[in-house]
């Protein structure tokens, strides 16, 4: 039985949803997390890790004394992400040295010609073992860094031909049309973006440099987060917090603020303090996000029977093409397993836009796609997909400052234009930079 009254009331099911729960119980806050499933929490740097990612859950785990998040790598699989731009297709996800050989041989402006036998004479489990060092520290002072106002400079140690690639690394993503003449490196950070942190981005802040640089060319891996939810609700009960499967019904504000919820459930009217969304908002509720980003909404085909066995798939492919980068349609994904799990097509959010007006287009890509790679399916079905991308293209970054690690992006839960007292946005969209790392850091609140 549920209570009348909470002191924190989340939304959305997800990891971040259930550690926040677990952080607040054993702050002594009464807790109920809600699952509703028009809440979609799903995001693919969320699903998709790399080390900087497991290193944060893992302190938090021995933190907050969370046996689960102890044992992680037990949730993880070897995933594999590729990534085609106009003609070149880059596939990333093994270890540190293949996946810089692998930059290597679709981008060498990263590195002097006379430097690459250095590259190849380097043997891969000593550099491997260097690299997630390396890793290791930033992620380490990344995470000092997060408790300070203030921004901070992280410098690379190692070998002279890998400074020289780190430093181009940056320069290049972030070098202006202006001046290249080619969009081929902008290309690069356009699907990097989205897969570390689901935005769009045309450039990067000097703190993001090394963020960026390790989360690219470290190992990923897929959580297997239906298996890790399963014993996190588990942990989440037990500590005497609460857990509810169902719509929420209805929503009452007075004065602009938030007063109660009804569920569909009939539990009676539930109250709360403070209600936190781990998800994105769907277009079916009386509120929504206040932004000055536009928001990609997205359509997508997966097959018709759908499958049923909880392994997730762990492989991703992002497409896109010098001509979208600018443009309303900016790329596609496409998941697969061992079979084909879904195809996505993002689209603008605008006044009166659904997933059927774009159904032409998405099934046009869609049948172009699959003929240029090897994918294939049953029958397949059309259908929307709760993610969202950010769209922070027009949002220009500071290459030479660095700002502080947790900076909040502009974000609020409004109705009429209003702020809603008591909703907070705690979506992967809540800080500007560093993606699920700095929701990890940030997720104890206040």
């Amino acid at each position: 039985m549920l209570k009348n009254r909470y002191q924190e009331i989340l939304v959305g099911m997800g990891l971040m949803s259930l550690v926040r729960g677990i952080i607040s119980l054993k702050r002594k806050r009464t807790t109920l997390l809600i699952d509703d499933k028009r809440f979609s929490v799903d995001s693919y740097p969320g699903l998709f890790l790399s080390e900087l990612e497991i290193l944060a859950l893992l302190r938090i785990g021995k933190t907050y004394d969370i046996p689960e998040l102890v044992d992680l790598r037990q949730f993880l699989m070897p995933a594999k992400i590729d990534y085609i731009t106009s003609e070149r297709r880059t596939k990333l996800g093994q270890s540190p040295l293949r996946n810089l050989k692998e930059i290597l041989r679709k981008y060498p402006e990263l590195i002097d010609p006379s430097d690459l036998d250095q590259v190849y004479n380097e043997q891969e489990d000593e550099f491997n073992k260097y690299f997630l060092s390396e890793l290791a520290r930033f992620e380490k002072q990344n995470f000092e860094a997060s408790l300070r106002p203030k921004g901070y400079r992280f410098d690379l140690q190692g070998p002279k031909w890998l400074k020289t690639f780190y430093q181009r690394f940056g320069d290049l993503l972030n070098q202006e049309y202006q001046e290249s003449k080619s969009l081929k490196f902008s290309a690069l950070l356009h699907v990097l973006s989205l897969s570390h942190e689901e935005k769009l981005k045309t450039t990067l802040g000097a703190e993001e440099v090394p963020f960026y640089f390790f989360r690219t060319f470290s190992p990923i891996y897929r959580l297997q987060d239906f298996f890790l939810a399963t014993q996190l609700k588990r942990r989440l009960v037990l500590l005497g917090g609460d857990y509810k499967e169902s719509v929420v019904q209805f929503w009452q504000f007075y004065e602009n603020r938030f007063e109660n919820l009804l569920l569909e459930s009939f539990e009676g009217v539930i109250s709360g303090e403070r209600v936190l969304f781990f998800s994105h908002l769907p277009v079916e509720v009386p509120f929504g996000i206040s932004s000055p980003y536009a928001l990609f909404r997205k359509t997508q085909m997966s097959p018709v029977k759908r499958m049923t066995a909880p392994f997730p798939p762990n492989n991703l492919t992002y497409l896109t093409d010098v001509k979208q980068l600018g443009s309303d349609k900016p790329y596609r994904v496409i998941a697969r397993g061992n079979e084909f799990a879904y195809y996505q097509w993002p689209y603008p959010e605008m006044p009166g836009s659904k997933p059927e007006f774009y159904s032409h287009e998405l099934k046009s890509f869609f049948e172009s796609d699959s003929e240029a790679l090897p994918f294939q399916g049953p029958v397949v079905e059309i259908s929307h997909s709760g993610s969202v991308t950010l769209d922070l293209r027009p949002l220009r970054s500071d290459k030479k400052h660095e700002s502080p690690v947790l900076n909040r992006l502009p974000l609020e839960i409004t109705s009429y234009d209003r702020a809603i007292k008591g909703f907070e946005y705690w979506g992967p969209f809540r800080y500007r930079s560093h993606g699920l790392l700095a929701l990890s850091y940030g997720i104890e609140g206040i």
